[in-house]
Formats: C-alpha cells, sequence, structure tokens
C-alpha cells in the first residue's frame, strides 16, 4: 500500500455536528458507521457549511477504552445550531496527512504514525487524536472507506 503523505497546516476553525461517545469495541463492532449514516441525513440541517461534501470526523480519546468522536461541517456562522447538535472549535495544527481508500482503515493509520516518526516528527499531544475528512456522498454502510486522515503533530 503506497501513501503519499504530506504536512498541512490548517487554521482553527469552527464546526457543528453531532457527537458519540463509547469505547473502541462498539467502534469497530461498527457503531461509527450507523453513527455516520444518521449525520448524512441530518447534514443538511446545517445551513452555514463552507462545504457541505467535506464531512469531518474529529476524534479525542478520553480514556484508556473509549473516546468521543464528532461528524461535522466546518461553518462560518454559529448563531444557528440544529436541535441535538454541538458547536466544536479545532485549533490550528499542523497534520501529517494522507488520503486513503481501501478496507483496512487501521493499516492506514499505522502507516502514517510510522511515517512520523521514520521522518523525525513528533505527535502533538493534545486532546485531538485525529480529524478525519470524507466525501459527501461516502456511504458508511456500503461503500469501502476514503477518507483523507489527519494526525496533529509538531512542526
Amino acid at each position: 500500500m503506497t501513501m503519499v503523505t504530506k504536512i498541512i497546516n490548517k487554521e482553527a476553525f469552527k464546526a457543528i455536528g453531532v457527537k458519540w461517545i463509547g469505547t473502541f469495541e462498539q467502534a469497530a463492532k461498527g457503531e461509527i458507521k450507523s453513527f455516520h449514516k444518521g449525520f448524512l441525513e441530518r447534514k443538511n440541517e446545517i445551513k452555514s457549511a463552507v462545504n457541505p461534501e467535506n464531512i469531518i470526523g474529529l476524534s479525542y480519546h478520553i480514556n484508556e477504552n473509549g473516546f468521543t468522536y464528532y461528524l461535522a461541517l466546518e461553518v462560518e456562522d454559529t448563531t444557528v445550531i440544529p436541535e441535538k447538535m454541538e458547536l466544536i472549535t479545532v485549533s490550528a495544527y499542523a497534520f501529517a496527512s494522507t488520503e486513503y481508500k481501501g478496507k483496512a482503515v487501521q493499516e492506514a493509520y499505522t502507516g502514517l504514525y510510522a511515517w512520523i516518526k521514520q521522518n523525525g516528527y513528533s505527535l502533538k499531544q493534545s486532546e485531538l487524536e485525529h480529524l478525519e475528512e470524507y466525501p459527501g456522498s461516502f456511504n458508511p454502510l456500503k461503500d469501502t472507506p476514503e477518507l483523507k486522515i489527519n494526525i496533529p503533530i509538531l512542526v
């Protein structure tokens, strides 16, 4: 599997989306896929999206067994937040970034972490573990995973 990895800088931004809290085991069993499908059915409720076709997944690791995961759209206007959604503020970061399509998403993560280490970068110790970007047309229950993986690093 060849991955093209690059360093990108993202400015701080605001997003509106839905929150899932669970264990890695629950995620592995497919709960995130159903959660993702539910978000796709509601994303049009977010009226001020910068790019409705770029779905952002934000993973915050809260403890050894679990994490908080948001699916969101970047927004310009934060005044209207749909019911059962919340506003998320994401700080500016430098990311190691790669695009991936295939079933072995975990291997892509492993490869990206190895690339970071091999190239002398350090992980940025923060709450944000990784930021994923999905095409708006992606159906998590049927399609082969296709996403951009971004891991915060120190540069």
